[in-house]
């Protein structure tokens, strides 16, 4: 009796290939979902095109990146900026103007890089203005537009949610407001004010190897001009000696244009002999911020394997597999939390995928993906990461003829103020670990 139960239980379990529904369906009308995985993806690293990193007035409070880093993957990368700063029409003009003091605070949030060693900030006057009407990208070359002898230099250690005062001593920029007298005009008009005070260039450097980088709030109210001043108009008669009077210039969203400049040298790094290169064969390729570095990637066959039969497709789904951080030298914890892939026009712009901006429409753009995603294959093995993006709804429109653009990037989401990096898995066709891209469609 045990066996003849046994026996009944074994072919109760019988595994069929019926896939789930089928049997519901009226004979000769099964659907048939197909899967495949394609490994044909040519990928190389290439530097990135600049981007806009002027002021708009939807970056409320954004972060601006200052000073710089090293290290072997890519190089050595600077972040240096410019900003205006606004007049206060609250300032009393006068007579016999004297200045006892006058500040520069600016809102450190926090810092990359290595906190152990001294950062030094210079603060530099421009002596061309800036607009806040006009754009200006990541690559704005600022040389011969500032007075290349600092108003002020100060070295300090860095510290997260800071605030740094820089007492600004230069005489000829002091004399500017001497210079002024009774003249009141240029503070009741801000665009007259900004022709005369053009404004700050700053840059940073640490004296760390490994180098440091802040992103500072310039539209913070704890980022401002002060400026500490007495004048015949300020005087009290019954009051002996000097009163001072404080006028702050505020620097904010609206009113001041404010520019990240970012600078590269891939110079002693293997990056160096593969990058802009498309004939180049590297088991790697590379994510990273500030005009850096970005992958550029194309479907050699995908026409070919298009043009097989008319298909609809069910989903499609484009995975990257991040290098493991001991062969890579990043930290997991120290990867980008998101990636973004665009397609690149004829005209070399970037422009996001089909799927992005649908999702967008609807409030969904999460599931477009880009998320840096633990993947694990069991308890026996070691935890890995990918990047996975969701893009059947682009693919279908190639298949439609819609969209023609074949060539792609890969880039932070957060380009402007992110300093990561990604190392991931190449196109190289002996690596189990290569780009795939997987896709489940139905033969129409």
């Amino acid at each position: 009796m045990v066996i003849l139960i046994m026996a009944g239980i074994i072919s109760s379990c019988e595994i069929s290939n019926i896939e789930l529904g089928e049997d519901l369906l009226p004979q000769g009308d099964n659907v048939i979902l197909f899967h495949d995985t394609i490994f044909d993806i040519q990928a190389y690293p290439i530097t990135s095109r600049p981007f806009i990193t002027s002021e708009r007035s939807i970056n409320v409070n954004r972060t601006l990146l200052l000073g710089n880093l090293y290290d072997t993957i890519v190089g050595s990368s600077k972040a240096s900026l410019l900003s205006q700063f606004n007049t206060n029409f609250s300032f009393a003009s006068g007579a016999n103007m004297e200045v006892d003091s006058l500040m520069l605070y600016l809102q450190i949030q926090d810092y990359e890089g290595d906190m152990g060693e001294e950062i030094t900030i210079r603060v530099y006057e421009l002596t061309e203005r800036i607009f806040l009407d006009s754009v200006y990208y990541s690559d704005y070359n600022p040389e011969g537009k500032f007075n290349p002898v600092p108003l002020v230099e100060k070295s300090f250690m860095p510290e997260d949610g800071s605030i740094m005062a820089f007492l600004i001593e230069d005489q000829n920029f002091r004399d500017k407001f001497l210079a002024l007298g009774s003249d009141t005009s240029l503070f009741r008009d801000d665009s007259i004010f900004k022709d005369y005070f053009n404004g700050f260039y700053i840059e940073a450097e640490s004296a760390s190897p490994e180098g440091a980088m802040a992103r500072v709030q310039l539209a913070s109210s704890d980022s401002y001009l002060s400026l500490k001043y007495a004048n015949d108009s300020t005087q009290i008669d019954s009051v002996a000696g000097v009163e001072f009077n404080w006028s702050q210039f505020t620097i904010d969203e609206y009113n001041c244009q404010k520019v990240n400049i970012f600078e590269h040298d891939f110079s002693g790094t293997q990056l160096s002999g593969i990058i802009d290169n498309e004939s180049a064969s590297s088991p790697y390729c590379y994510v990273q911020g500030m005009a850096g570095v970005n992958t550029k990637f194309s479907f050699e066959f995908l026409e070919e394997w298009m043009a097989k039969n008319p298909i609809a497709i069910s989903s499609a789904s484009l995975i990257f597999k991040v290098v493991p951080e001991e062969e890579s030298g990043i930290s997991y914890d120290d990867l980008p939390l998101r990636l973004m892939m665009g397609t690149i026009l004829e005209d070399g712009s970037y422009e996001s995928i089909y799927d992005y901006y649908v999702l967008l429409a609807n409030s969904q753009s999460n599931r477009f993906g880009g998320y840096k995603k633990a993947e694990s294959e069991g308890m026996f093995f070691d935890t890995t990461y990918i990047y996975q993006f969701n893009m059947g709804l682009h693919f279908q429109s190639m298949i439609d003829g819609v969209k023609l653009d074949k060539d792609f990037v890969l880039q932070l989401n957060d380009k402007n103020n992110n300093v990561q990096i990604s190392k991931l898995w190449s196109n190289i066709s002996a690596s189990k670990n290569r780009i795939r891209l997987e896709v489940a469609y139905l033969k129409l």
